[in-house]
């Protein structure tokens, strides 16, 4: 079996909770998966950024795959109350999670 043409790549940043499933997920749909550890955001949370080669016309596929496992959640931080005597700490909720998608067109695959 000849191997798809690779010339896209993506790099997805997916928190942690999801990546396994992620990367299982592709895997199974057959994409040339890399994981490379990463932190930051706006919480510094550890995350993953997933290399992703694929043909074109498997991007959307990819995605959708992405959009079906990493899914978002409502985190609590605390952040100091202002114009009070006292720091008291207010919980407050944002949304985590998810996926940050970036895709490339690719020149030039090689496997060496």
């Amino acid at each position: 079996m000849e191997k798809p043409k690779i010339d896209r790549l993506m790099a997805a940043i997916v928190q942690e909770q999801d990546v396994d499933g992620a990367v299982r997920a592709l895997q199974n749909l057959n994409f040339v998966v890399t994981r490379l550890p990463s932190t930051g955001g706006f919480l510094g949370r550890r995350s993953t950024t997933l290399l992703i080669g694929s043909p074109a016309e498997q991007i959307e596929t990819a995605v959708k795959t992405l959009q079906k496992k990493c899914r978002t959640r409502i985190e609590y931080v605390t952040i100091p109350l202002e114009g009070t005597p006292l720091p008291i700490p207010a919980p407050t909720p944002i949304t985590v999670g998810g996926a940050t998608i970036f895709t490339l067109e690719i020149e030039r695959y090689e496997e060496i």
